[in-house]
């Protein structure tokens, strides 16, 4: 794929803003600058054009701060993005690899992702519903995709015309789509889900020869994969993959023994990939891992760790300083004043708040990266703004960038290190980030 890397063309004047006039005697004054000017101007970016249906089409965009799009974007690195894909399909070894994209590929954007990963040599895709699988389709991804939910109440005519494989968890569905693949002439193909241990979807171990009855006896319907979920992969102390693995290969002897041959068998996920489980399977599906993410491992006492994954995180999230002021000590910041100042400080405005993905878990405890300096987020994080103190990052301007999400110089802000401080998973993290920040690819 041919892409060029964004590169934001704006005025590069060195100004000095007049600080001398800044807060003194206890008055709050707004620091001005010449750089102000440098957010009203058009910003020219070379990027890839994400809803085009060739892909790698380059497009010079003009976007203009003063209408819509607001001075904050989330950077994809395409090229971390194969990087990490190449890792995975090394570490998964003769298996072949499904590469999950569900929630706009971890909000990432799907399309983009999907032909990206297409091109690495990605050999399935795994969504969660119809509308991500069109998605694709009409983005131009051919590879066969995976329904993880399975259809719901949908019409399984578009399994037909889109090319679409379903999980079944049910003998109920088994009739419904039979019926449909003798109306139109057509068969259709699907997967058996097996509830192992997770408890959300799948039939039980012990309904597996049932199901396969009932199969057996309908005609238009090909039961291609045999898959289950693991609920806890990352825990390699307690038994319960374990547990998995062994009601996965009984239920798998039960369908061979009924005369059927799945074509495709896959347990693993990014976490089983990293901790080596064996499985009797020829397929992995991956997600977290392509994205730079997996869950630490939990080793019993005694275990030598596996090898780190080798991947990078792929997104990060930006924005640029838009206000600055110095206030006196003791000024209360944010809704509720839930912070004031402990001395003279310098807090910068910043375009992007809990409506973007920054969860309002972070006030008063997450960072910014500013100047290659951590800056802490102080007071409430507002629906559109968020407050730093930059007291202490030196010559900190008006139209600085300032990452939320990401790396800058050597300093880095994870989804594991916000996950870890507001208690819940890397991936939530990322697929908050909502749809009006836009996504700029980048082939760095």
């Amino acid at each position: 794929m041919d892409t060029r890397s964004v590169h934001f063309q704006v005025d590069e004047r060195q100004v000095e803003a007049r600080r001398n006039a800044a807060s003194v005697g206890g008055v709050i004054r707004e620091i001005r600058s010449d750089s102000f000017d440098t957010l009203h101007q058009p910003l020219t970016i070379n990027c890839i054009d994400a809803g085009s249906n060739q892909a790698g089409q380059r497009n010079r965009v003009k976007v203009n701060t003063d209408n819509l799009l607001r001075p904050t974007w989330a950077e994809i690195s395409l090229g971390r993005l194969r990087r990490n894909f190449e890792y995975v399909r090394r570490l998964a070894g003769p298996r072949r690899v499904m590469a999950v994209v569900k929630a706009d590929a971890y909000g990432h954007g799907a399309a983009m992702v999907a032909r990206t990963l297409a091109e690495a040599g990605a050999d399935w895709f795994g969504v969660a519903t119809v509308e991500e699988a069109l998605e694709l389709r009409a983005a131009g991804v051919e590879k066969p995709i995976l329904l993880l939910g399975g259809l719901y109440m949908s019409d399984p005519a578009s399994l037909i015309e889109y090319r679409l494989t379903p999980i079944v968890s049910s003998t109920a569905r088994l009739d419904t789509y039979a019926e449909c693949a003798r109306r139109y002439g057509k068969p259709i193909e699907f997967h058996l889900h097996v509830d192992t241990g997770m408890g959300r979807l799948g039939i039980p171990p012990d309904r597996v020869k049932a199901f396969i009855e009932r199969y057996r006896g309908l005609q238009g319907i090909v039961l291609k994969g045999l898959s289950t979920h693991l609920a806890s992969a990352e825990d390699m102390v307690a038994s319960q993959t374990e547990d998995q693995a062994a009601r996965f290969k009984e239920a798998l002897q039960q369908v061979r023994t009924m005369g059927v041959e799945p074509e495709w068998v896959h347990v693993a996920n990014s976490a089983a990939l990293v901790a080596g489980w064996p499985f009797p399977e020829n397929m992995v599906r991956i997600g977290a891992l392509l994205y730079g993410y997996c869950l630490p491992l939990i080793l019993p006492p005694g275990k030598k760790a596996p090898e780190p994954p080798q991947v990078e995180p792929v997104l990060t999230l930006k924005s640029r300083v838009v206000y600055l002021k110095d206030v006196p000590c003791g000024t209360p910041l944010g809704y509720g004043a839930a912070f004031h100042t402990r001395r003279r400080s310098r807090i910068a405005t910043v375009p992007v708040g809990y409506a973007d993905g920054l969860t309002r878990a972070l006030s008063n405890r997450g960072h910014a990266i500013v100047r290659g300096c951590r800056a802490r987020i102080v007071g409430n994080i507002s629906m559109d703004l968020t407050l730093l103190d930059v007291t202490d990052v030196p010559g900190v301007d008006i139209g600085d960038e300032v990452v939320l999400l990401g790396q800058a110089d050597h300093c880095s802000i994870t989804a594991q290190e916000i996950a870890d401080l507001v208690g819940t998973v890397p991936y939530e993290i990322l697929c908050s980030i909502g749809k009006r920040v836009p996504r700029i690819y980048v082939d760095s």
